[in-house]
């Protein structure tokens, strides 16, 4: 029995491809990697290669979410995040495994970044998918990891890819301090219940959504509802509206007088990414709804759809594939909102609403799922604390030192 374990294992490791870097040394060794010291000058160095990297060759200027990267890992911002006050001194916790999303190519380099901060060493499974935006970041990331100077970086960071049924993700969790898991409920679950370490730390991003709040009353131009449908657009165009902090539900304050208008432009803007089969998805959630008694006629139905519904109900966020799909809520005040926000509801993006209102409303007792309230057109903006999660303090360990 023992010999057949070890046969599989062995013919799981075989199936492991190394995305990046290639060719410096075999995947065992990556479950020894030393930890570094927290903010270590080498890896502030290689994050900065790679933001200068990721916006200045033309290689990755046709994939938006690549140069939202670069933005945010420019040296400035990253010297922002990291020298915010800590109530203690901070150490790596070790080997850290990361199991990406299949849907959003670029969201688990984010939580990479904040644990390569904190100094630990990095495993990362990316989903099987293919992506052309996955394909160019591996690239880009194999291309800086061979420079002679990130040699150490090189040697305790991996990107790999292996089947989801295989026996390494069991594997992997036994040798991990610290696991990253992204998906739905289902896969992050799955991953949940490998055994690991006693001192294992996981930190899990499951199935979510997000919804935009609009004050209707505010919108007094067609320039206004220009402005609104820009910013909707980047909260929503990028991994097709289906990142956990992308918009799908939009609650609208008060008059609805501009409520076309703004879906006109958004729906213009739409027109050029905007694909058959994404059409056919918009008509058949608009009829299961309408079938329901849950929504009415769609105020628009062509690149993006518009579905006026009198609530959002469980099905209806299964349902939901992305790509321009949006919910639309009329409430009569602030107050109205309170019941709406359910537990699986991640951001709220707001757009002319009294901020001080809106933060003493949402951050009653009752309100249990949400964790961001942003400005509209800031929603994807990723923070070092999601999910209510504060990833410095989770991927590390503190040293009290009285």
């Amino acid at each position: 029995m023992k010999s057949g374990m070890n046969k599989d294992m062995n013919s799981a490791w075989d199936k492991i491809e190394i995305l990046a870097p290639q060719g410096l040394q075999n995947f065992s060794a990556y479950l020894s990697a030393k930890p570094m010291p927290v903010h270590d000058p080498q890896v502030l160095d290689f994050l900065a290669a790679l933001s200068q990297a990721l916006l200045k060759e033309p290689a990755y200027k046709q994939h938006p979410e690549l140069v939202a990267l670069g933005f945010w890992l420019r040296p400035a911002h990253i010297q922002q995040l990291i020298n915010q006050p800590h109530s203690s001194r901070r150490k790596a916790l070790g080997l850290v495994v990361h199991f990406t999303p299949a849907n959003v190519d670029t969201m688990f380099i984010y939580s990479w970044v904040c644990s390569l901060l904190m100094g630990n060493a990095n495993i990362v499974r990316l989903a099987s998918a293919e992506s052309l935006v996955k394909d160019a970041l591996m690239q880009c990331l194999h291309n800086i990891l061979l420079q002679p100077k990130f040699r150490e970086l090189a040697n305790s960071n991996v990107f790999v890819s292996f089947a989801k049924e295989s026996p390494m993700s069991a594997q992997l969790s036994l040798c991990a301090d610290a696991r990253v898991i992204w998906g739905g409920d289902v896969s992050v679950l799955a991953i949940k219940a490998l055994p690991s370490k006693p001192r294992c730390r996981d930190l899990s991003f499951a199935d979510r959504y997000s919804a935009a709040l609009i004050n209707g009353d505010a919108l007094q131009t067609d320039a206004q509802a220009q402005a609104v449908a820009e910013l909707l657009w980047r909260d929503t165009q990028a991994h097709a509206q289906q990142a956990c902090s992308s918009p799908r539900v939009i609650y609208w304050l008060g008059s609805a007088a501009a409520q076309q208008g703004v879906f006109q432009h958004l729906n213009t803007l739409a027109k050029p990414s905007a694909e058959r089969n994404q059409a056919l998805n918009h008509v058949v959630v608009s009829q299961l709804t309408q079938s329901l008694g849950d929504a009415t006629k769609p105020l628009i139905q062509e690149a993006i759809c518009a579905l006026p519904v009198a609530a959002v109900q469980p099905d209806m966020l299964d349902w939901h594939l992305g790509h321009g799909m949006f919910y639309l809520v009329a409430i009569s005040s602030l107050d109205t909102l309170l019941p709406l926000l359910d537990e699986k509801c991640q951001t709220l993006s707001y757009w002319q609403v009294e901020r001080d209102s809106l933060l003493k409303l949402v951050e009653q007792a009752s309100i249990t799922g949400l964790d961001r309230v942003v400005p509209l057109g800031r929603a994807l903006e990723f923070s070092p604390v999601w999910d209510g999660i504060d990833m410095f303090s989770s991927l590390s360990r503190s040293l009290v030192c009285l």
